[in-house]
C-alpha cells in the first residue's frame, strides 16, 4: 500500500522480486477513542515438508527473539506516527507492538508473518462520531495481490464508507464489522474515508451508506491538517517489505535447496516430532472451520460458523475470504444469507463477491 503518487507496488513486497510472498494484507481496526490497530500480514506459499519445517524454525526465532526485522518495524512505525502528530496537531503515540509467525492454510501450505501496533488518535473524534481519512492526503494506492481492510473495533460501528468497498462482512455497511478493498486500486484524495458512530444501531431511521453520507445528514466536515507526508508511509511499507525478505533469507536458502528434493527434508534432518497435545489445541482456525463444515455435510450458513465458534462476524468473514481465495471453500448468497460450502458441495445461487 502506497500513496497515489506511486513509490512502489506489490512487487516491492515480494510478489515479483521475491516470489515467496504471494500477498499482503493491511488491516486498520478503529476504536471509539480514535486509536487504531495497524496490522501488516505477509503470506508465503509452502510447497513441501522441508519448507514447512524451515518456516516453523524461522517462526520460533521471530516470536522468541528480537530480530532486526521486528526492531525495524518498531522504529519505522514510531517515526511515522511522530510525523503524523506534527501535521495533524493531535497527540499520537505508537504502542502495543506485537508480532507473530505461523504455518497455516490447507495442509499447512501457507506461512504467515504478522506485525502490528496501535496508533493512538489516528482518527478524529467528534461527539459520537469517529472519522478516518484526514491523514490520507493524496489518497492511497493498493497494489496487485494486496488488500486493505477497515474494521469497526470496540465500541463503534460503521456509519458511512467512501468509496464503496469491494467486500463487506454484513448485508449493509451498518451491519458490517469490516469492509475490504482489493488491489490494484487507487483512492482519491483523503480516501478511503470512514465514519464510525458510537450510537446504538437505529431502527429504520438512519441508513448507513457507501458514499460518505447518511440519510440523517452528512459526516462532519474534514478538518484542515496541512496534509500528511505519505511518502514516509511508502518508505515504511518498502522498508518493512525489504526487512521481511531479509528476515526470512535463512529459511529461504534452505527452501531453495529443498525444492528439487520433493517432500524430503534437507541435510539429513527430519522435521522435529511434535509433542502429543489434544486435537483441539492442534487445530488452526482454518482446520476448525473446515471440520465444522464437514460435520454439517459439507455446507453450512456463515452465521452458524459465527455461533458455533463464538468468533466475531468480522473474524469469520475475513477467515472465510482467505480460505475462499485459496480455493478451500466457496460462498454463495442465497436470499439474505451466505452459504459456505466445501468443494463439491455447492448449492445453486449467485456467487457472493
Amino acid at each position: 500500500m502506497t500513496p497515489a503518487s506511486g513509490l512502489g507496488d506489490a512487487d516491492s513486497v515480494g510478489t515479483a522480486d521475491d516470489p515467496s510472498f504471494s500477498s499482503v494484507h493491511f488491516t486498520i481496526t478503529v476504536a471509539a477513542d480514535g486509536s487504531a490497530q495497524w496490522t501488516f500480514q505477509y503470506r508465503t506459499p509452502l510447497e513441501n515438508d522441508s519448507q514447512r519445517a524451515d518456516f516453523r524454525e524461522f517462526a520460533a526465532r521471530f516470536e522468541n527473539e528480537t530480530l532486526p526485522l521486528y526492531e525495524n518495524f518498531q522504529d519505522r512505525a514510531g517515526a511515522l506516527v511522530a510525523d503524523g502528530e506534527n501535521v495533524s496537531e493531535r497527540s499520537m503515540n505508537a504502542t502495543a507492538f506485537s508480532r507473530s509467525a505461523r504455518v497455516t492454510g490447507l495442509n499447512d501450505n501457507l506461512g504467515v508473518v504478522e506485525m502490528s501496533f496501535t496508533w493512538t488518535n489516528f482518527a478524529r473524534v467528534q461527539a459520537d462520531r469517529v472519522v478516518v481519512g484526514d491523514l490520507f492526503e493524496g489518497g492511497l494506492y493498493v497494489g496487485e495481490s494486496q488488500r486493505l481492510v477497515l474494521e469497526a473495533g470496540e465500541g463503534v460501528r460503521f456509519a458511512s464508507v467512501s468509496p464503496e468497498p469491494d467486500s463487506m462482512a454484513g448485508e449493509t455497511v451498518a451491519e458490517s464489522d469490516s469492509v475490504t478493498w482489493f488491489g490494484p486500486t487507487e483512492f482519491a484524495d483523503e480516501r478511503p474515508q470512514a465514519t464510525f458512530t458510537t450510537a446504538p444501531l437505529p431502527t429504520n431511521t438512519t441508513t448507513a451508506t457507501t458514499d460518505g453520507t447518511t440519510t440523517g445528514g452528512g459526516p462532519p466536515e474534514t478538518e484542515s491538517s496541512g496534509g500528511f507526508p505519505w511518502a514516509l508511509y511508502a518508505l515504511l511499507a518498502v522498508v518493512l517489505a525489504l526487512a521481511v525478505v531479509a528476515g526470512v533469507v535463512g529459511w529461504r536458502s534452505r527452501r531453495d535447496d529443498s525444492t528439487d528434493g520433493g517432500d524430503e527434508t534437507g541435510g539429513g534432518t527430519g522435521a522435529p516430532t511434535e509433542p502429543a497435545v489434544p486435537d483441539e489445541e492442534l487445530q488452526s482456525d482454518e482446520d476448525r472451520v473446515r471440520g465444522l463444515i464437514e460435520d454439517h455435510g459439507g455446507r453450512m450458513r456463515q452465521v452458524q460458523i459465527v455461533e458455533e465458534t463464538d468468533w466475531s462476524k468480522s473474524k469469520v468473514s475475513m477467515l472465510l475470504s482467505e480460505m475462499e481465495e485459496e480455493g478451500e471453500l466457496s460462498r454463495i448468497r442465497i436470499g439474505r444469507e451466505n452459504v459456505v460450502s466445501l468443494p463439491g458441495h455447492e448449492p445453486g445461487g449467485d456467487r457472493d463477491e
